[in-house]
């Protein structure tokens, strides 16, 4: 048979697809199924919110005469452009990418229905980063063995729970994950696969890195300096790539007085080399227990002990594709690492990134340490040395990721039956007794900006406590204490001393968030991700909300 492609080469292709396809949908399953539940808890309702305000103004405006959205202390002034009284607490980048799915949510009444149409370009955004990661070392694996090295990249990501969470989640992180996994390609395609030229290289790391200051910029910062690190060992000149990135972030550093912001947090929080050192140490357990730091050390310790026994020997240890792009994920694990831990809190959510780098660093010195002791054994003893190899690698993954085996099955579990938070039980409660929530005036001290989101009512007092002189002379129509949250709780408290109040008593505990993406309970973060709504087992662990006893005081402010 000539010209054309044998139905032979065909259907093998096909076979060897099937890995791929298999764990990339169970992926897709764990990531897009149920993104409607539960509904937005503080952070992404402000994301929500502020694409609102973007869509009224033109920009995430803090003050609309109404509502004020804002999270960042009671000293206004630090996170507000005065001359415009835009937020600046944060860079936009995730506010405007929300814009299409705010829009696109106002076609539908129901929260939930909502709620899935803002996550869901996220989350499309997140699946992009890790299929760029996937792409980012296609060309390092062993010739015809790409696909299945890809859908070994998959199944890891399945069990890693923390990385689905978040990127289901309508914030910043699934697009740290897609701009830095172009970057990662970027890097490779230039640096180790040769395939990329300075030009095209310069044009779109500038390109990313801008994108990434504007979406995230620990992030920025800790990428340029990876990339600062891996270029200036080329000389100063190999550095000037990076430059127009840098030109062009300047004015917007200025603007978002990052800086200044940063360092007014430092001190608020008293943050200094003891605390860089225990932040170092509550991520690395996080990577520990809940992604593939362990098996990929084990397998960096292990290439690196191949290596030093050839060199005793006489031989040169092994250096390839591989090698060099592993070298390089680990670089930026450590790099992102360290310097994300400059920030005084150390969030999950911060270092999710990590997860997919690690993934790929442990799979690659996997492949090496295969190769590696194969060569080292005698020709009879290789295809043995070399499955004994395979069979101590997966073991040691299974050991370190059995603990995932209880996330994976909560999340199934949740994906099953929906969980739903205070706030989820809180908009239920208002949207069936009141057909115009929109006219009330609700006094809440924590996820304020979720009642504005999913009920358009002017929500008072708030987190962060910064329009209390105003707030305190209005007469709300329902307050709903958050007992967690003790710093404004006692504003809320106060209105129910004026007046007479009806008591309800909802069917969920009140907890700290409606539902937080992160696994890993610590001292800033005390109540972490839940597979299952919380009931409360004794009558003061429910969510109370009390309602004016006397005719409600509607909100004319429209």
């Amino acid at each position: 048979m000539s010209g054309g492609t044998h139905p032979n080469d065909r259907s093998s292709r096909a076979v060897r697809l099937l890995p791929l396809l298999a764990t990339g949908g169970a992926f897709a399953a764990l990531l897009f199924s149920g993104l409607a539940h539960p509904l937005f808890w503080s952070d992404e309702a402000d994301t929500a919110m502020f694409a609102r305000r973007i869509i009224e103004f033109g920009f995430p405006k803090v003050h609309d005469g109404r509502n004020v959205v804002y999270q960042f202390g009671s000293n206004i002034a630090l996170g507000v452009d005065e001359r415009s009284d835009a937020y600046i607490g944060t860079t936009w980048g995730q506010f405007y990418f929300a814009v299409p799915g705010v829009r696109w949510a106002e076609g539908v009444a129901d929260p939930w229905a909502k709620t899935a149409r803002v996550r869901l370009p996220f989350a499309l955004a997140g699946a992009l980063g890790l299929a760029l990661f996937a792409a980012a070392v296609w060309p390092a694996w062993p010739r015809g063995q790409q696909t299945f090295f890809s859908a070994l990249f998959f199944a890891c990501a399945c069990v890693s729970i923390s990385l689905v969470l978040h990127l289901r989640e309508a914030r910043y992180y699934a697009l740290v994950v897609l701009l830095v996994g172009a970057l990662v390609f970027l890097q490779l395609r230039f640096t180790v696969f040769r395939t990329l030229g300075v030009r095209g290289y310069t044009a779109a790391v500038s390109a990313l890195l801008f994108l990434l200051f504007n979406t995230f910029f620990a992030a920025f910062f800790s990428l340029l300096a990876v990339l600062a690190l891996e270029r200036g060992r080329h000389g100063p000149r190999a550095l000037l790539p990076l430059l127009p990135a840098l030109v062009a972030v300047a004015p917007l550093l200025v603007y978002f007085e990052t800086f200044s912001i940063s360092a007014a947090i430092s001190r608020e929080l008293s943050f200094g080399p003891r605390g860089l050192l225990e932040n170092l140490a509550i991520v690395g357990v996080h990577l520990l227990r809940r992604e593939f730091l362990l098996p990929a050390l084990g397998c960096r310790a292990a290439l690196l002990a191949c290596d030093a026994l050839a060199r005793r020997s006489g031989a040169a240890p092994g250096f390839d594709e591989a090698r060099a792009a592993s070298g390089f994920l680990w670089l930026l694990a450590a790099g992102y690492a360290l310097i994300g831990c400059a920030n005084p809190l150390p969030m999950e959510r911060y270092f999710v990134v990590l997860s997919p780098v690690l993934t790929l660093a442990f799979l690659l010195d996997a492949c090496s340490l295969v190769a590696a002791v194969s060569q080292r054994a005698a020709p009879a003893r290789r295809p043995g040395a070399a499955h004994a190899t395979v069979a101590a690698v997966i073991a040691l993954a299974l050991v370190a990721r059995f603990p995932a085996a209880g996330e994976v099955a909560g999340h199934l579990a949740s994906l099953r039956t929906p969980v739903r938070g205070p706030i989820d039980f809180v908009v239920g409660w208002v949207r069936e007794r009141d057909p115009e929530p929109e006219r009330l005036v609700i006094a809440t001290n924590y996820e304020e900006q979720a009642l504005m989101y999913y009920l358009g009512s002017r929500v008072i007092i708030g987190l962060a406590l910064n329009n209390l002189a105003e707030d305190r002379r209005l007469e709300p129509d329902l307050a709903i204490p958050r007992r967690h949250w003790r710093t404004s709780l006692p504003e809320v408290v106060a209105f129910l001393r004026r007046g007479r109040w009806e008591r309800f008593a909802l069917p969920v505990v009140d907890l700290h968030y409606n539902n937080i993406p992160a696994l890993s309970r610590s001292r800033f973060l005390p109540d972490p991700h839940r597979f299952r709504t919380a009931v409360p087992e004794r009558e003061d662990e429910a969510l109370v909300i009390y309602q004016r006893s006397s005719s409600p005081t509607r909100d004319t402010a429209r």
